[in-house]
């Protein structure tokens, strides 16, 4: 449960990081799949920067999964 968008977006991080990690993937092959840099996709990955929907969409497509999917249940 979130109550402000920081908590949000951590959570929302950790779900990426989860399935990065699941699938063995590292920050630059999720880098390169989505054409973000390491260093945004590692702050979004913290939390500390809210993605913008087009940056989530990207992210969940290099990952193999719908955005819907990505987002469930958050």
């Amino acid at each position: 449960i979130y109550r402000n968008e920081g908590d949000l977006n951590r959570l929302i991080g950790q779900r990426i990081r989860g399935e990065r990690q699941r699938q063995n993937l590292t920050l630059r092959q999720v880098s390169e799949r989505s054409d973000l840099t390491t260093s945004q996709l590692s702050q979004v990955e913290l939390g500390k920067n809210a993605a913008s929907l087009w940056a989530l969409a990207r992210i969940s497509n290099s990952l193999g999964m719908q955005l819907s999917t990505l987002l469930h249940g958050l």
